[in-house]
Formats: structure tokens, sequence, C-alpha cells
């Protein structure tokens, strides 16, 4: 007996970390040239490797509700669930967790709009796994949890706004904007909504502002942990890591968003989130 911490597949926490909290993850769908696909059952690799290749544009949709079901009936009745999703407002997933929720009335389940996605999650589900792991309670876990939502932050640069657009994400105008005037937007997440947050010249700009505002939140004491996070970039993640080591003393984890957020931001995408 204890409580167990769920979520989905959006939260793209190290495996190392899902090991070490024995964390369950419930994978979202991509559909792709007709197939569809649990993320994870196809390599992070392989995919951007097509998506960059073939004109083709992916779908992505919420577990089924089965497969909610499975993962809480995975650990029995006696169990307390924390199950904790992606923004409602960019998937159905929380839908589909409520929904399985419902059909286990014996269970103790409580879902919870994480209001963001990957390690804006992410942070949200290693908070509950740490406090659920020192023995604290649900109701002393959630508003904890709710401290790290309001407080996570997302900056993102993405290679081309097309992806963006096309799955319908962000408004064609700001897509035009930014493909025409060569304008590298700073994007974030806010209050579960993708936004626009800046723009800037060059990606290069783009990403030294990024971690100028990282670092000045740092300098007020205010920041506990931070991701460097990417979409098939892994040299300019690592290196963005390194930058933001050299004022940043705590916990720094390295990302890489899988198919289903990386369909929408494309390849070549590079952000920080931290709270």
């Amino acid at each position: 007996m204890g409580i167990r911490v769920i979520t989905d597949s959006t939260s793209y926490l190290p495996p190392e970390k899902i090991k070490e909290f024995g964390i369950e993850v419930v994978p979202l769908e991509i559909n792709f040239q007709g197939t569809t696909f649990r993320e994870g059952e196809v390599s992070n690799q392989e995919y951007y490797q097509r998506l960059r290749s073939e004109n083709a544009f992916p779908t992505t949709s919420q577990p089924p509700v089965g497969d909610f079901v499975e993962a809480f009936k995975k650990y029995g009745s006696e169990e307390t669930y924390i199950c904790l999703v992606i923004s409602e407002l960019l998937s159905g997933t929380f839908q589909s967790a409520e929904t399985a929720a419902s059909l286990l009335p014996d269970y103790d389940i409580t879902v919870l709009d994480s209001r963001s996605a990957a390690m804006g999650l992410g942070f949200q589900v290693l908070k509950a796994a740490e406090l659920a792991r020192q023995g604290y309670s649900r109701d002393e876990i959630i508003p904890e949890l709710v401290k790290v939502r309001t407080a996570v932050k997302i900056l993102f640069i993405v290679d081309n706004l097309e992806y963006l657009v096309r799955g319908g994400r962000l408004g064609k105008a700001s897509g035009l904007l930014g493909n025409l005037l060569q304008v590298k937007p700073i994007l974030g997440v806010v209050d579960g909504r993708i936004e626009l947050m800046d723009k800037v010249r060059s990606k290069g700009r783009a990403v030294k502002h990024i971690i100028e505002i990282l670092k000045n939140q740092v300098e007020n004491g205010s920041v506990s942990a931070v991701a460097a996070i990417h979409a098939d970039n892994p040299a300019e993640a690592l290196e963005l890591k390194k930058q933001v080591g050299e004022f940043f003393t705590g916990p720094i984890l390295l990302s890489e968003v899988g198919p289903t957020v990386g369909s929408h931001v494309g390849p070549g995408a590079l952000g920080l989130i931290y709270y």
C-alpha cells in the first residue's frame, strides 16, 4: 500500500528517473503515413529522420482509455494514485485518464492537469514521486504540486514554425510572420497554451536571450531545477546545458522530446524548462 505516480509519455523523463521512482508511463499515440504506433515503440532517431525526409504530416492522439485502466489495475485497488498528464488544452489525455478513473470506482485515483508539457510536466511528476517516497500523503503532496505547476517556466525555439501551425498549436499569422521575416520567435507554455513570448532576429540571439532570462531568475535565488530540452538536437542541447551550468549549481536534466511533442515543435527545437 502506498502512493503510485502515473504520467503520460509527454513528460519525457530521463529513463533512469522513471526506473528510480517506479513511475508508470502511459504512452500517447502517433499516426504517420497511415501507421499508428505508441510513443516509445519507434526510436526518436528513426522517427525524426522520417519526419525530416517525408512530406506527410503526422497526427497525435491521447492514449486509449483502456491503457490508463490497465495502468491503474496493474497495481491494484489498495494503492492511492496520483496521475499527472499533459495540459488539457494541448491534448485529450486528461479526459482519457478521467474516464478511466470513473470506470474504477473502488480505486482511489486523483487525475491532475499539469497545464504543461515535456519537463514542465516531468518536474511535477518527479516532485510527486519524491514526496511519496518520503511518506507524504496525497493531501500533503497535491498542494506542493500546485506550487510547482504555478512556478514552471517553459521557453523554447523552433527551427520551423510550420509544424506548430499545421498541427493547430499556433495561429497561422504567427507562422507567416516568423517565416517571412526570418524572425526567431521565443515560445512558451502559459496556463497550458503555447504563447509567443518574444521575437529576435536569429537563433543565436534567441538562445542567448532564454539563457539570460534564466540567469536573472537564478540570481534572484528562485530556481530549484532546470532541464535543457531538444527535439533531435543533442549537440546544441548539451551546449545549452553547459552554458547554464556556468551559473546554476543545481540539477540540470537533459531531456529529448519524443514524437508526440516533436511532431508539433519540429526537429531541431531547443529550449529550457525550469521552476
